[in-house]
């Protein structure tokens, strides 16, 4: 198929006759003190580098047209508009955070725990010559491997449901929502990206999480982790 070319964002458009219109409507002292006229430019690619080289491109042709029109991104024309879904996107990651924080407690006790049931199967290794690095490469892979298989599972759960979410929507109860929506319903997005991120979160936690038990483990002198249990 022939290769479609690139939209010009300023075709068609007559910047001298926008400033006519200004000058025709607006008087200099409304515009000099305050009065302010919006106009949005939506992108086919909201990429942030495709944003910056536009808003530059565009910028640089009203300054050579003369014109007094300064291109700002949404959020800086918005205001404390923008400074709100800032705030929202920040407590939102606040909360991740203490989300994994709260996992890797977790899943790190659950790990000592199993490690010192599995204390006469350490010992046993030990004593039949494996060393403290292939005890705790032992742990690791064991931890990888779940990870792995729990993260994609997980992912794979998670991405049906936000395509579901897509297809009907999460409709807007209130003016807020709807302000915080843009709109009547909330139609969430999913990538590639985002799915590997949370497979990426997953095993990253894990593996954390179990290294300190696996450093405990191969610690343990081969002797005494078999007779864990037996009362000696």
């Amino acid at each position: 198929p022939a290769t479609q070319a690139p939209r010009d964002p300023l075709a068609g458009l007559d910047l001298a006759a926008a400033r006519a219109d200004v000058d025709t409507h607006f008087t200099h002292e409304a515009l000099e003190h305050g009065l302010a006229l919006h106009s949005a430019i939506v992108l086919d690619d909201p990429s942030p580098e495709n944003i910056a080289a536009k808003q530059k491109e565009i910028q640089a042709a009203l300054d050579a047209d003369g014109q007094r029109i300064k291109i700002v991104g949404w959020q800086e024309a918005s205001g404390m508009v923008g400074q709100l879904v800032l705030l929202v996107r920040v407590i939102l990651g606040v909360v991740v955070l203490i989300l994994a924080v709260v996992a890797l407690v977790v899943i790190n006790n659950s790990m000592v725990m199993a490690t010192m049931e599995r204390l006469k199967e350490i010992g046993t290794m030990r004593a039949i010559g494996a060393p403290r690095k292939f005890v705790t490469r032992l742990f690791m892979t064991e931890t990888l491997l779940l990870g792995l298989l729990a993260g994609g599972l997980g992912a794979g759960i998670g991405g049906g449901i936000v395509l579901a979410l897509k297809s009907a929507g999460i409709p807007s109860t209130n003016e807020f929502t709807a302000f915080m929506f843009s709109g009547a319903y909330l139609r969430p997005e999913l990538s590639v990206g985002h799915l590997l991120g949370a497979v990426l979160v997953v095993v990253l936690v894990g593996v954390v999480s179990t290294f300190y038990p696996a450093r405990i483990a191969a610690r343990v002198p081969p002797a005494q982790a078999m007779g864990a249990g037996d009362g000696t």
